[in-house]
């Protein structure tokens, strides 16, 4: 491909100085050149930085960062901190990788080239294999069957039938200049911003249906494992919450972002508050009245339930 875009590769790291050279390895070996890769490290209190330094020093490209006070601890902080710096360095295109992944030769050079014929693209997508390691010298290989052909993005990110996460996707920088990782968020904090990107740009991307790299799930991922303090479960009912009203307040709901959020506060999280705001936003934005009669049937529904509940409880 002879072009001379410039790539950003933001790879946040936090002790995975055994894990971090084969993704590093990954990255040199990219049949397009015309990168750099922004190490962000997240206060490691390993080797992580000797092992980088053997990279900086063989390859030019690579360069080493630590995450500053500006910044809040984590991989959301660590993402944007590298994106701060994508920016000032006069990256185009920025493309997020995680320490203990493994990136496949083609996929800079593949999921650049749709950009190339399409101005207003933000983002492109591909697929990837999973390799899980479950136990000392276990390990087992999977390639899953996707669906990244979606009519609507931020529809389809919501519901996670687009499956993607941030090493999936290659992003349009001058678009991510006005997004960023919410921070405070400790997981999924790439659903919460890719949903509210998908919303304003629904049918803005491009689709490379290739398995570009390999996403390792071990005992120490972040996705992977117990939940013994309810803190993924708790930040997924956050994110819903936030999301709802952040699409309410830029008016761009659609017909099934309402009908997603009005299932949660019915029936898992019941909040008829947020119902009742549904009730009015449909109203002024003049959507279908099938929509207004479901909730209002049922929030009905949902009060009638709960005061069954409630009276059988009392009788035991």
């Amino acid at each position: 491909m002879e072009t001379e875009t410039l790539i950003g590769i933001v790879v946040p790291t936090y002790n995975r100085a055994h894990l971090i050279g084969e993704t590093l390895n990954s990255i040199s070996k990219q049949t397009y050149s015309h990168w750099e890769c922004l190490i962000i490290d997240d206060g490691s209190s390993d080797n992580t930085r000797e092992v980088v330094e053997n990279y900086l020093n063989i390859d030019k490209r690579f360069f080493y960062f630590q995450r500053t006070k500006d910044y809040n601890k984590g991989a959301a902080g660590a993402r944007n901190y590298g994106l701060d710096l994508a920016i000032k360095r006069g990256v185009e295109f920025v493309q997020f990788f995680d320490d203990d992944d493994i990136m496949y030769p083609q996929k800079l050079e593949l999921q650049l080239k749709p950009f190339l014929y399409d101005e207003k693209m933000v983002f492109t997508v591909c697929k990837f294999d999973k390799l899980v390691e479950m136990k000392e010298g276990e390990s087992s290989f999977h390639r899953p069957s996707y669906d990244l052909h979606h009519e609507h993005a931020g529809d389809a990110i919501l519901s996670g039938d687009l499956k993607i996460n941030t090493l999936s996707s290659m992003w349009r920088l001058s678009i991510l200049k006005d997004f960023r990782f919410n921070e405070t968020l400790s997981h999924a904090e790439e659903w919460e911003l890719f949903t509210r990107i998908g919303y304003h740009f629904p049918s803005n991307y491009g689709i490379v249906d290739e398995y570009l790299y390999s996403y390792r799930k071990h005992k120490n991922t972040l996705t992977m494992g117990a939940d013994p303090d309810y803190s993924k479960r708790k930040t997924s009912g956050v994110i819903r919450t936030i999301l709802c009203d952040y699409l309410t307040k830029e008016k761009i709901h659609t017909k099934f972002s309402i009908l997603f959020f009005a299932k949660y506060f019915l029936v898992y999280s019941y909040n008829p508050s947020n119902i009742k705001s549904f009730l009015k936003y449909i109203k002024e934005q003049n959507m279908p009245w099938k929509i207004e009669l479901y909730l209002r049937l049922g929030l009905t529904m949902a009060k009638i339930n709960r005061k069954i509940i409630f009276k059988l409880s009392s009788w035991i």
